[in-house]
């Protein structure tokens, strides 16, 4: 701290020149997202060499140039021996060796010259660099990495490289939320839930669809599967209040690293689907609660025409009357009980028999027998499946 200070104070205007071109380098390479790039790395070098008059390049870890002057590359045993050891700076006669990154070494830059200050300009040229990828990674690109890593946009070997430089432990779970809202659009959704999640800032919210946005949450050490079932209700709550609207919220199984939050996006996004289809009564729901739904959102398309075939042959399981359905879904809820069923319906015990009795005389089913009464109701639910395919191909 010393020598920057020292060397802030004799290259004051020379240094404000590098800042400021730093920032218009940004502006100019990125349209206003800051990113780290080799050209913005080798205007910063070139701006360094005018101000010290000293020679500087910049290597990645495979000693491949990818900034500055390169007069030699370092031989290849004493680059790699470096890159390995726990020094931060080797000297190899009028040339340094210092290491840039603050946790985690991502380049080498080498500073040679005939000034007797080349050890201190050195190090003050690596708080410079380590200070620009520090603003490079900033919340836009973290934001854009979480993306990719949603959409499976990342080899394995990236996923690790991109968190380390931007100081994101692999120690962490994570944790994934879609949340869906009718007659209301993303934008609005993202504005309310970052306002409810206000002060999470490793939290990430963004929209991934018109009226969908997903929260990719870091998990506290004391955090899992139902303190996120809870935050789902609260977050509904939250925005439905605001927007009016029906809100929706899915969460899919907790991330034991980076790798697997892809999956558990996944998973959200069928939870939301499969609700939809199958619960539809449901704001909140879970991947691990999707039940029976789960199998038959995954059936081959053939194999659930084939059921509906075997159990309804040509009948058409939609022409069923809204009566007939409400009585056989209250007495399926009920146990198969008459009596509590025909209490809750406020009609005649007789008059619920007249009815199941007419659906078996339909469709050949005797609802009162457990094993019919569990066909029914799986096949209806593929037959509501096979309705929701067809609409959303229209």
């Amino acid at each position: 701290m010393k020598f920057s200070i020292f060397f802030l104070a004799d290259w004051k205007r020379g240094w404000y020149s590098v800042l400021w071109k730093m920032e218009e380098n940004w502006k100019n390479i990125t349209g206003g997202i800051r990113m780290v790039s080799n050209r913005l790395l080798q205007d910063c070098l070139e701006d360094f060499h005018n101000i010290m008059r000293l020679n500087m390049a910049l290597y990645d870890r495979n000693c491949t140039c990818v900034a500055g002057e390169e007069e030699k590359a370092p031989e290849l045993d004493i680059f790699h021996t470096f890159c390995d050891s726990a020094a931060d700076m080797q000297a190899l006669g009028t040339r340094y060796l210092f290491k840039v990154g603050a946790q985690e070494p991502t380049y080498i830059l080498s500073v040679s010259g005939d000034s007797k200050d080349i050890y201190p300009m050195g190090q003050l040229a690596v708080k410079q660099l380590e200070r620009i990828l520090e603003m490079g990674y900033s919340r836009e690109d973290r934001n854009q990495f979480i993306h990719n890593l949603l959409l499976d946009n990342l080899l394995p070997v990236d996923i690790v490289s991109y968190a380390k430089q931007m100081h994101i432990g692999p120690e962490f779970r994570w944790a994934v939320l879609l949340v869906e809202g009718t007659g209301c659009e993303a934008f609005d959704i993202q504005n309310i839930l970052k306002n409810a999640l206000l002060g999470r800032t490793s939290d990430f919210i963004a929209p991934m669809e018109e009226n969908c946005v997903v929260v990719v949450r870091r998990l506290e050490e004391q955090e899992g599967e139902k303190e996120m079932e809870e935050l789902a209700h609260e977050l509904t709550d939250a925005v439905s209040v605001e927007t009016r609207c029906r809100i929706r919220t899915s969460c899919g199984t907790i991330a034991l690293s980076l790798k697997e939050v892809s999956r558990s996006y996944k998973e959200a996004k069928m939870a939301l689907e499969v609700a939809a289809i199958f619960y539809k009564e449901k704001n909140v729901i879970t991947y691990e609660e999707l039940g029976i739904g789960r199998l038959i959102y995954q059936l081959p398309i053939p194999l659930c025409e084939m059921f509906l075939k075997e159990v309804f042959g040509d009948y058409n399981p939609s022409s069923l009357d809204e009566e007939i359905l409400t009585t056989v879904y209250q007495f399926m809820e009920n146990d198969l009980n008459l009596s509590e069923t025909s209490r809750q319906l406020f009609v005649h015990r007789n008059t619920l028999v007249y009815r199941l009795e007419k659906l078996q005389k339909t469709i050949g089913l005797d609802i009162r027998k457990f094993e019919d009464a569990m066909i029914f109701k799986i096949a209806m639910m593929v037959s509501d499946y096979m309705k929701y395919l067809r609409e959303r191909q229209l």
